[in-house]
């Protein structure tokens, strides 16, 4: 992961906007937990269903409509995804993770990665690092790095780290003061919600295991009615199996990502970034030169 920027860092309770959570990992240096955080994030969205059975998951596709417009940078880093994992993109589709057994799909989905790689690049939010760059820094592996436009995008990711970072009371007390959007008392069912939907912002960061233990203490609050009509996560799985079925899941993606990872490829003479000229030459963005 990239160093943390040296500039003051608002505490964020809201997901990035405009951003997928790949895009967000490339930004922050963390091609690794790219696809762990994109995924866990179309599921908390209700657009992927998930069910578990001893050693796999298995993945549907439920619907689109969550993902926004189709040619928005988001809506096309999410749609490449989804057409790697579900061919077809009909609702209903669905695609198994075998603990041990995802090198293949991670495999094919290193173009779309690419591709989010490159429309990062045409937007202008980061740039391919020099040879020289690659030579002197040689333990960093990304091949790309954030630009002065991606500044306000990696403050709001580093600050919402820091709010899934906080104690319970820290966070409750921002969201109750006047610099927070949030000035009325939240129940515990909104305070869920809003946990829930950085889920994947905490795979991100690496604190998967810490947040999805308070979501499970919040499940086990709510009162069996409410909780049935959550839908989300909790539409997902069990109260009493959702940190445990979460974080695997989260294991089993993470073997996705070690299979996809970007920088990698700097180990194949310069792979990843004959890839990344084909992506970018695929990409029309009349408005940007590049």
């Amino acid at each position: 992961m990239f160093p943390r920027p040296d500039r003051i860092v608002v505490p964020q309770y809201e997901p990035t906007p405009g951003l997928s959570l790949v895009a967000a990992a490339e930004l922050l240096g963390e091609s690794r937990r790219a696809i762990a955080a994109q995924v866990v994030d179309l599921a908390v969205r209700g657009v992927v269903r998930v069910a578990r059975e001893k050693r796999s998951f298995t993945l549907e596709l439920a619907t689109l409509e969550p993902l926004g417009p189709e040619n928005s940078p988001a809506g096309l880093d999410q749609r490449d995804i989804l057409h790697v994992l579900f061919p077809g993109m009909e609702p209903g589709s669905r695609r198994e993770l075998r603990h041990g057994g995802n090198r293949s799909l991670g495999a094919q989905l290193k173009d779309p990665h690419r591709r989010v790689v490159a429309r990062l690049i045409a937007s202008g939010l980061a740039r391919e690092r020099g040879l020289l760059e690659r030579t002197i820094v040689f333990w960093r592996k990304q091949p790309t790095e954030p630009t002065a436009a991606a500044h306000a995008s990696i403050d709001h990711l580093w600050g919402v780290h820091d709010y899934v970072r906080l104690a319970e009371a820290d966070r409750f007390a921002m969201l109750q003061s006047p610099s927070g959007a949030l000035t009325a008392p939240l129940g515990d069912l909104e305070v869920l919600r809003l946990h829930e939907r950085l889920l994947p912002y905490a795979v991100l960061f690496g604190l998967e295991m810490e947040w999805m233990r308070e979501l499970d203490l919040r499940y086990r609050s709510l009162p069996p009615d409410v909780l049935a009509g959550l839908g989300g996560m909790a539409d997902l799985l069990t109260v009493t199996e959702v940190a445990v079925h979460t974080v695997a899941l989260v294991a089993d993606l993470a073997e996705l990502a070690a299979a996809v990872d970007v920088g990698e490829a700097l180990d194949g003479a310069g792979a990843f970034f004959g890839g990344l000229g084909d992506a970018l030459g695929s990409i029309d963005f009349p408005d940007i030169s590049i």
